[in-house]
């Protein structure tokens, strides 16, 4: 857990916010009821929310670190709650090779690296205390495992497949102990749920539609087949992506292992019925998947790996109860386990280069946001055409707020200048939207400072001076301008002169010194005029 932890807090503090993290940073800055309950994809998220502005309020966003040690004690949590609940039934030695692969599972790269992932995570921590709590079989238990549930309930809808293992449980044991006196286990989240769902849960887009009832039975096999890929750390990434495959070895390895745990269960003399419970909690999570599919919900997805191989290792350990672990056999199983976690940390390393790529965009798409400030309309949107990437997508207006109440995660002018590339690219391409670069008719300048350059193929290029520039295209050519600034190229397309007519460049000035570059493109001469008075 130790070496889990510092791999995930390392790597993860490295990143910057990405995607649903900045609608908790920007869309949820009250303290108003809405702020707390109206859905996030369809997710009752108030305790999320609640961390989030916990962390916000101490520690600002200038820095991960402090996210990602809430997000690992969360995510640690719940491993220890399985390795628990697994040396309960099969002793210690067995529990130590199921659990580790779960804290190396690069397959789950979204719910170690990505903070928003702890609605997922939440729920299946409290989840599983509340499976411990069920353990103790007395009114304590009970009322522990509604807490527990409740909890759940807080993060995520994830909490609906362990409100039905928890109706499982009570159900099953209703001759130890009448159910009317347990259903309050499940009767107060399932109450204070609908209330919310009333209240605010109703406003979230639905994604049921009837066509998936007939697609959900597939998407709970290949659930399966993915959990068991992971586990395994079979679950490399797929072509061009960093996301989940397997599926070419986890669909024969479910058909396998579905046929070892019915053989084992037709040789068990009682069926344990705790195993009817962790699956209930399975079959619930994944056909819930299936039936509420949409764009970006696939089985193979990286957040729902986590949960999916930790219920796959709980049923699993119910069919092997009474089973020892020949001694013999414990040195082949410590170099698989070691070789499974390895495998998990070379494609979570992966995942993280990954990401950290999108970082580096987006800290510079900020950075040019924070330059350009006294310019930029509150409303542009940083979308992916302009920043480089999908992960960031926030408004202007409402980003420099949020900037100037909880400090800035962007990159410093330096830091800018020294980026990679594409970081700079995406920076520059922001920065002439922001400050409103234009390429547009004028007349020919009166007393101005002019000088001639000619054009070439690959373009010829020209330092700017603060101000407009005038332009002019002679000998019947067209010439295409293009311009830059922190990046070594020329991102921003400024437009075409056309022979023999002016044409004014405007780059209004923003926060930084740094001149703008100007790539002319074509054959010919071009007269470059700055008015200077």
């Amino acid at each position: 857990m130790a070496v889990s932890a510092a791999l995930i807090v390392v790597l993860g503090s490295r990143l910057t916010f990405l995607l649903d993290d900045w609608t908790y940073i920007i869309n949820r800055r009250g303290f108003n009821a809405d702020a707390f309950l109206l859905p996030a994809n369809e997710h009752f998220v108030a305790g999320p929310v609640a961390i989030w502005k916990s962390l916000i309020a101490v520690f600002g966003i200038s820095s991960m670190l402090p996210y990602k040690l809430v997000s690992t004690a969360i995510f640690l949590l719940g491993a220890w709650f399985t390795f628990v609940w697994i040396r309960r039934r099969i002793g210690e030695w067995p529990a130590l090779f199921a659990t580790v692969p779960l804290l190396f599972m690069g397959a789950a790269f979204d719910d170690y690296l990505w903070f928003a992932s702890i609605t997922f995570l939440g729920s299946l921590t409290c989840g599983l205390g509340m499976l411990l709590a069920l353990d103790r079989r007395d009114e304590g238990g009970d009322l522990r495992a509604c807490l527990w549930l409740v909890g759940s309930m807080l993060f995520s809808g994830l909490w609906l497949a362990f409100a039905a293992g928890a109706a499982v449980d009570i159900a099953l044991r209703r001759r130890e102990r009448d159910w009317r006196g347990r259903a309050y286990l499940v009767a107060v989240p399932v109450i204070l749920w609908a209330i919310w769902w009333l209240g605010w849960g109703h406003q979230a887009e639905g994604s049921f539609k009837l066509e998936n009832l007939g697609t959900t039975p597939l998407f709970v096999l290949d659930s399966f087949a993915a959990a068991l890929a992971a586990l395994l750390g079979l679950g490399t990434p797929a072509p061009g992506i960093a996301a989940p495959g397997g599926l070419d070895w986890g669909r024969p390895l479910a058909v396998l292992v579905g046929a070892l745990a019915i053989w084992r269960a037709y040789r068990l003399p009682r069926i344990p019925r705790s195993f009817w419970v962790v699956l209930a909690v399975g079959l619930t999570f994944w056909v819930l998947g299936g039936v509420l599919v949409k764009e970006g919900r696939v089985p193979w997805a990286s957040r729902y790996q986590l949960p999916g191989a930790t219920l796959v290792l709980l049923a699993a350990t119910e069919l092997l109860r009474g089973v020892r672990l020949d001694r013999r056999l414990l040195a082949p199983a410590i170099v698989a386990v070691v070789a499974v976690s390895a495998s998990g940390i070379l494609f979570l390393d992966l995942s993280y280069r990954s990401y950290r790529h999108t970082s580096e965009l987006e800290r510079a798409d900020l950075a040019a946001l924070e330059l350009s400030r006294d310019r930029v309309d509150p409303g542009l949107v940083l979308s992916e055409d302009i920043a480089d990437t999908g992960y960031v997508g926030v408004l202007a207006g409402p980003y420099l707020s949020a900037r100037d109440a909880y400090g800035s995660p962007a990159f410093s002018e330096s830091e800018l200048a020294a980026a990679p590339e594409d970081a700079r690219v995406a920076a520059d391409k922001v920065l002439a939207r922001a400050v409103g670069a234009t390429l547009g008719p004028t007349t020919a300048p009166g007393e101005a400072s002019c000088r001639t350059i000619a054009a070439s193929k690959p373009g010829t290029v020209v330092s700017l001076e603060p101000g407009s520039t005038a332009l002019r295209a002679g000998g019947g050519s067209t010439v295409r301008v293009l311009i830059g600034r922190f990046s070594d190229s020329f991102p921003v397309i400024a437009g075409t002169l056309d022979p023999e007519a002016w044409e004014e460049l405007r780059i209004p000035t923003d926060r930084s010194a740094r001149p703008w570059r100007m790539e002319l493109t074509g054959a010919g001469r071009v007269a470059v005029c700055h008015p200077g008075v």
